[in-house]
């Protein structure tokens, strides 16, 4: 669940671009980690896009801030807002953005819970192919 709220050191934070959500890592306002072109935060060119830090305000883009809000399950997988951070300044500079396997939303679920995820892939793919069961 996501909520319009101020957001703590460590919290995943989220804007509506429209046709999808841009997904974050906050730090302070200062210090946003999330997927981008270095340099030019206007247009999200997959090929040059990098892990980059940059202020809230370049992140939201006059856009209104989601924060992510927990259930029990997700607080006990979630990781210490110290480990989150760090995890998040490891990846600085780091590239490889793929829409399908490894965008903003799967970035932040990494630094969050240690593992690559992405809501908004799994609704698409559910769409497009009528919900493949296992």
């Amino acid at each position: 669940m996501w909520v319009i709220k101020e957001p703590n050191y460590g919290d995943q934070i989220k804007v509506n671009r429209g046709y999808y959500s841009h997904h974050g890592i906050y730090a302070t306002k200062n210090s946003v980690y999330h997927f981008a072109p270095p340099g030019r935060t206007d247009r999200l060119d997959p090929c040059a896009a990098r892990i980059i830090e940059t202020t809230l305000e370049e992140f939201l883009k006059g856009g209104q801030l989601e924060v992510r809000v927990y259930t029990e399950e997700e607080k006990r997988k979630r990781r210490s807002p110290e480990e989150i951070i760090a995890c998040a300044q490891s990846h600085l500079g780091e590239g490889g953005y793929d829409l399908v396997s490894y965008n903003c939303e799967h970035f932040s679920n990494l630094c969050t819970f240690g593992s690559k995820e992405s809501h908004q892939v799994k609704e698409v793919l559910a769409m497009l192919f009528g919900g493949i069961r296992r």
